[in-house]
């Protein structure tokens, strides 16, 4: 079995979430509204984390959902998307990988009626399989394909492995 490493302990992930925080709101300052869509769970978590330090920094109203798969290739967004309310919308996840499951959730985001569609991502490994591109990256980091990285963001312990 492999040993676990630690590659990100609970201040350096936040660390990187405030970051990428303070990024959103350098690129967004001028606008109403935003729209997080986090992947349930840890993806829902970061977005949830997002609001908060965007809300208390600067006054904008943000909506946030969490999509979670029905199927292997379905997802389904909790709140469903308002109309008007999608016009700066953020895909959040913990770990992109292959791009699978960005590329399902996009398109599940592209049946509603957006105007733009920005990535969000903590820890990038550089496997696409996919042609996915990360707007907003906490961490890249080159692995093997046979490694595999688990974020664990529980209230008792937030940490990144690389196992």
């Amino acid at each position: 079995m492999k040993k676990k490493q630690i590659i990100l302990n609970k201040e350096s992930i936040n660390n990187k979430i405030n970051r990428i925080a303070f990024a959103i709101i350098e690129d967004y300052h001028e606008e109403k509204s935003l729209t997080f869509i986090g992947f349930y769970k840890n993806g829902y978590t970061i977005a949830k984390k997002l609001k908060t330090i965007i809300e208390k920094k600067y006054k904008i109203n943000i909506s946030i959902h969490k999509i979670r798969p029905i199927t292997s290739d379905e997802y389904k967004i909790e709140p469903p998307l308002k109309k008007g309310n999608t016009k700066n919308t953020f895909l959040v996840d913990d770990v992109l990988k292959s791009g699978r499951t960005i590329i399902y959730g996009i398109k599940e985001i592209l049946t509603h009626d957006i105007e733009s569609l920005k990535t969000i991502i903590l820890v990038n490994r550089n496997h696409n399989t996919f042609p996915i591109g990360v707007d907003y990256v906490g961490l890249n980091l080159s692995t093997t394909l046979k490694d595999h990285i688990e974020v664990i963001l529980e209230k008792e312990q937030e940490v990144a492995y690389l196992m």
